[in-house]
C-alpha cells in the first residue's frame, strides 16, 4: 500500500485537519515538476532560476506544516499533563495500596487541600471510586496512543515527503531541512509522552490491577489504528449470510408449494412481519456501521462506545444473519409442522420471539454482551427519557424506536395473540383486528422523543427554541381517527420533519452558490450522495400520502401497504443514519476530541508544581518505577 493511502487510513478522524498535508505537498510537487521549462528551449539560468523558486516555496510550505503540527502537538501534550497530574491527585486520594500507609496518603492529599481555597476544597476531596478511576485511566491511555500516533504518522510523512521532492527535482534540500527541522522538532521527541505512557502502566496496575501487569494491560491495551477484520469473523459472517440465503430460498419454495391453511395465514403473516421488520433492520445497522468506519465517522466516539471492544461490522452482519436464520427456521417449523409430527404450528412463532428475546437480554458472555447490555440501557435511558439528561445516543436511540413504530405495534399483537388468542376458539382473523392499545403502542417512540427533547430544552442553558420546535414535530405524529385532522396532523409533521432533517440534523443548505450548493463547506461522502439524500427523504417522508390514496382507493390491502411502509421506513432511516452522524462526527463533537471527555476539575499550576515536586520525592508515593533512568526523565521533563 502506498504510504498516502496508509496516512488517510491511519490517522486520527478528529483530528484530521492538524496533521500535515501530505497530499498537498505531493501535488506541489507534481505541479513544480510539470510546471518546469523545457531544458531544451530554457536557458540555464532561468532553470536555475526557477528551481531555486520552486524549493523556496516548497520548503516554506514545509515550514508552514512543521509550525502547524507543532503547536498542536505541544497543545495535546499540555492537555495530557493536566490531566495526569489530576488523575494522579485522585489516585493518591483513593489509593490503599500494600506499602503506602494512611499517613503516606493523607499527607499527599492534605498538602493539596491545603493550597485550595475553602469553596473548592470540598470539591477536590471528593474521591473517584475505583470504577471512575480505571474508566478515566482507559480513556486518558487511549488518547495518548492517539497522540503518540499523530507523532509517528507526521514524521514518517515529513520523511517521505522530502525523500520525494529530493528524488522528483534531484535535489538533496528536501533531505537536508528535515535533518534541520524535524529531527529536533517538539513533536518528534517522544520522551515525554513516552514517560507518561510508561507512568500511566505502572499507576494502573499497582493501584488498579492489584498488580497484575497482565491484567493491567489487557485492560489499557487499544487495537491497533487500520486493524483489519479478522479473517475468521469474516468467514464466520460470510457463513452465516450463505446459510440465510439459502434458508429464505428453501423457505419461498416450501411456501410456494405447501402454504398455510386458510385458517393460518393471517396469523403466519401476522406472527412473522415484527421478527421480519427487526431482521432487516439489523442488516441495515450491519451497513451503516461499515459506511461509518469506511467514510472515517467515528460512531465509536460519538456513541461514546470502548474502542476496546466495539462491535465491528463483519459482528453486526453475523448477528443479523443469526436473527434471520431463527426467523426463517421458524417459518419453516410452521410450514412443515405436520411432517415433523408438531400438531400446533404456533409453537415455531412463540418459540422464535422467545429464543431473540433471550438472546438480546440473558446476561451470558455469548452474542457480545456488553454490547446487547449498552443497547438495554440504552432503550431504558429512551423510555425513561423526562428523569435523565439526553445525550446524542439517546436520542439517537429515540429516532430508531420511531422508525421501528410498526414493528413494536406488530409484537404487541404476537402478545396480544398468545396472551387471549392461542389455544382458544377464536377466529384467527379476530385475533388481529385493533384495539385502543393499538394507537398507543403506534405512538409511544413519538412520545420518548417528545419528552427527550423537552428535556434536552429543559438541561440547555440557553433555552433552546429549537427543542421545543422538535418537540412539536414528535407532537404532530399521534395518530388521529379524524380524516381531516389526521391530514393536516400528517401534513405539518411532514413539514417539520423534512426541514428538521435536512436544515438540523443533515446541516445542509448552508451554501447557495458555487460549486456545493444547497450544501454545506464540509463533506465526508461524494457529493451526489447529499443531493440524492435531500430528494430521497423528501419521497420517503411523504409515504403516507400515498398510502393514504392507496387505501382511499382500495388498490391495496392495508396490511400489504402496512408492510411496504414499514421497509420504506426504516430504509429511510438507515439512510439518514449515515448522514447524522456524519454531521454530528464534523460539527458536534467537540473541538479536536478524539476520547471520550474525563470529567476532572483542573490544576491550577500551583497545584501542578506541588504535585511534580510531591511525586519525586524519596518518602513521597512509591509506586513509581526506581530505575535511575525513569527518575531522570521524569525531573527533566515534568
Amino acid at each position: 500500500m502506498k504510504f498516502g493511502k496508509t496516512f488517510e487510513t491511519h490517522l486520527t478522524i478528529e483530528w484530521r485537519r492538524q496533521y500535515m498535508r501530505y497530499g498537498d505537498l505531493k501535488v506541489l510537487i507534481k505541479r513544480g515538476v510539470d510546471r518546469a521549462p523545457p531544458p531544451a528551449t530554457t536557458p540555464d539560468y532561468e532553470i536555475q532560476a526557477y528551481y531555486r523558486a520552486f524549493e523556496e516555496t516548497f520548503l516554506m510550505e514545509c515550514q508552514n506544516e512543521l509550525t502547524r503540527v507543532n503547536n498542536f502537538f505541544l497543545e495535546k501534550l499540555s492537555e495530557a499533563r493536566r490531566k495526569h497530574n489530576t488523575l494522579k491527585i485522585q489516585l493518591l486520594a483513593y489509593s490503599h495500596v500494600p506499602g503506602h500507609t494512611s499517613s503516606d496518603l493523607s499527607i499527599g492529599s492534605n498538602r493539596i487541600a491545603s493550597h485550595l481555597p475553602n469553596r473548592r476544597r470540598s470539591s477536590a476531596e471528593k474521591k473517584m471510586t475505583q470504577r471512575q478511576l480505571r474508566s478515566a485511566y482507559s480513556e486518558f491511555y487511549l488518547s495518548l496512543v492517539l497522540l503518540q500516533n499523530y507523532q509517528s504518522l507526521n514524521e514518517t510523512g515529513f520523511r517521505k515527503i522530502c525523500k520525494k521532492y529530493d528524488k522528483y527535482l534531484r535535489s538533496t534540500a528536501g533531505a537536508e531541512w528535515f535533518d534541520r527541522n524535524v529531527e529536533f522538532a517538539p513533536f518528534t521527541d517522544g520522551h515525554l509522552l513516552q514517560y507518561i505512557i510508561a507512568e500511566v502502566e505502572d499507576l494502573y496496575t499497582l493501584h488498579l490491577a492489584g498488580g497484575d501487569r497482565s491484567m493491567a494491560m489487557a485492560k489499557l491495551r487499544v487495537p491497533p489504528l487500520g486493524e483489519p477484520t479478522p479473517p475468521f469473523m469474516v468467514f464466520r459472517a460470510g457463513l452465516s449470510l450463505g446459510m440465510l440465503i439459502m434458508l429464505v430460498m428453501a423457505t419461498a419454495a416450501i411456501y410456494w408449494k405447501r402454504p398455510p391453511t386458510a385458517d393460518n395465514i393471517p396469523g403466519f403473516m401476522r406472527l412473522y412481519r415484527g421478527p421480519f421488520t427487526w431482521v432487516i433492520f439489523n442488516f441495515f445497522m450491519a451497513a451503516n456501521v461499515a459506511g461509518w468506519q469506511r467514510a472515517g465517522v467515528n460512531h465509536v466516539l460519538i456513541f461514546e462506545i470502548d474502542p476496546r471492544s466495539h462491535l465491528l461490522p463483519a459482528t453486526f452482519l453475523e448477528i443479523a444473519c443469526v436473527f434471520g436464520i431463527l426467523w426463517a427456521l421458524s417459518m419453516l417449523g410452521f410450514l412443515l409442522h405436520d411432517l415433523i409430527f408438531v400438531p400446533d404450528p404456533f409453537l415455531f412463532p412463540l418459540a422464535l420471539i422467545l429464543i431473540m428475546l433471550g438472546m438480546l437480554v440473558v446476561p451470558l458472555p455469548i452474542m457480545n454482551w456488553p454490547a446487547r447490555w449498552w443497547t438495554m440501557k440504552l432503550v431504558g435511558r429512551v423510555v425513561s427519557a423526562p428523569l435523565h439528561y439526553v445525550g446524542f445516543a439517546d436520542f439517537w436511540m429515540g429516532d430508531q424506536m420511531v422508525s421501528l413504530g410498526n414493528c413494536l405495534v406488530d409484537h404487541y399483537y404476537i402478545f396480544r395473540f398468545y396472551a387471549t388468542c392461542w389455544l382458544r376458539s377464536h377466529l384467527m382473523i379476530n385475533c388481529f383486528k385493533p384495539d385502543v392499545m393499538v394507537p398507543i403502542m403506534s405512538s409511544l417512540p413519538a412520545w420518548f422523543r417528545f419528552a427527550q427533547c423537552l428535556r434536552r430544552f429543559r438541561d440547555s442553558g440557553s433555552k433552546s427554541v429549537s427543542y421545543l420546535i422538535n418537540a412539536g414535530g414528535y407532537g404532530n405524529t399521534f395518530n388521529n381517527p379524524f380524516t381531516w385532522l389526521f391530514l393536516a396532523s400528517n401534513v405539518v409533521a411532514f413539514i417539520y420533519g423534512y426541514l428538521w432533517d435536512v436544515l438540523r440534523d443533515f446541516g445542509l443548505f448552508r451554501i447557495f452558490r458555487g460549486e456545493h450548493i444547497f450544501l454545506r463547506p464540509q463533506l465526508v461522502y461524494p457529493v451526489p450522495v447529499y443531493y440524492f439524500v435531500i430528494v430521497e427523504d423528501l419521497v420517503l417522508r411523504l409515504v403516507w400520502a400515498f398510502e393514504f390514496v392507496l387505501l382511499y382507493h382500495d388498490w391495496i390491502s392495508a396490511y400489504n401497504m402496512k408492510t411496504i411502509s414499514s421497509l420504506l421506513e426504516i430504509t429511510r432511516r438507515f439512510i439518514w443514519n449515515f448522514v447524522r452522524l456524519e454531521h454530528e462526527h464534523l460539527y458536534n463533537c467537540g473541538k479536536f476530541r478524539a476520547t471520550r471527555d474525563i470529567y476532572l476539575a483542573a490544576l491550577n499550576p500551583r497545584q501542578e508544581r506541588l504535585l511534580e515536586s510531591m511525586m519525586d520525592e524519596t518518602d513521597g508515593v512509591t509506586h513509581r518505577r526506581n530505575t535511575k533512568e525513569r527518575i531522570r526523565l521524569g525531573k527533566e521533563y515534568f
